[in-house]
């Protein structure tokens, strides 16, 4: 179970605070944007290469009124893999009976993607409790011929993690809230998140 926002920082703040430091994890990860039908399809399924090369699925199994969100790791391939091929991610696609997925990611035309630079820290606060705060560097590209779409972006994201399918104590989320800004996103994971910024640059152009 995770609660989860992000909200906007400068890139000044980015650069200062985030990619000066040597004590973090950071790597760039590429979301597949997957848009808007007539249903929540885009907001549940998280498919992304991690590190740029090893093929991710995150399904959201349940978001809360609250804002809290169980998300499950389908598929954590081992192979490395290139944007470009997405025959070899197809395939393992179908694997695991995704052909839904499948049938958006072809239909995309071109498919959008989102470079993700990630400096991240993380500690555990409790038994069984991750608390993360990680700056983001966003970058919209257009796969087909790898033109950006829009500007930069850079963010802060806050979440609190239960590695169970428990619902997170109120408090905790309160006692998170306190320690960060709040007021610009409501809770969300990634998929909805980034999904949301691409509209944003696509209604403002």
């Amino acid at each position: 179970m995770e609660y989860r926002y992000f909200y906007p920082i400068n890139e000044e703040i980015f650069n200062n605070k985030w990619r000066k430091r040597t004590d973090l994890e950071s790597r760039i990860d590429i979301y597949f944007v997957l848009l808007e039908e007539s249903d929540e399809f885009h907001l549940e399924y998280g498919l992304k290469l991690r590190n740029r090369k090893k093929l991710e699925l995150k399904k959201r199994e349940k978001r809360f009124d609250n804002g809290q969100e169980y998300w499950i790791k389908t598929i954590q391939s081992d192979k490395k893999i290139s944007i470009d091929d997405i025959d070899t991610i197809v395939k393992i696609l179908k694997k695991s009976n995704e052909n839904q997925l499948i049938d958006r990611l072809i239909s995309s035309s071109p498919m959008i993607l989102c470079y993700a630079d990630k400096f991240r820290e993380q500690k555990m606060v409790g038994f069984g409790r991750r608390q993360e705060l990680t700056g983001l560097h966003l970058k919209f590209i257009r796969s087909n011929d790898q033109s950006q779409i829009g500007n930069d972006l850079f963010f802060e994201t806050v979440c609190i993690e239960q590695l169970n399918s428990k619902l997170i104590d109120e408090k905790i989320i309160e006692n998170l809230i306190g320690n960060y800004p709040s007021t610009s996103m409501n809770p969300m994971g990634y998929p909805e998140f980034l999904f949301r910024q691409y509209q944003q640059i696509i209604n403002f152009s």
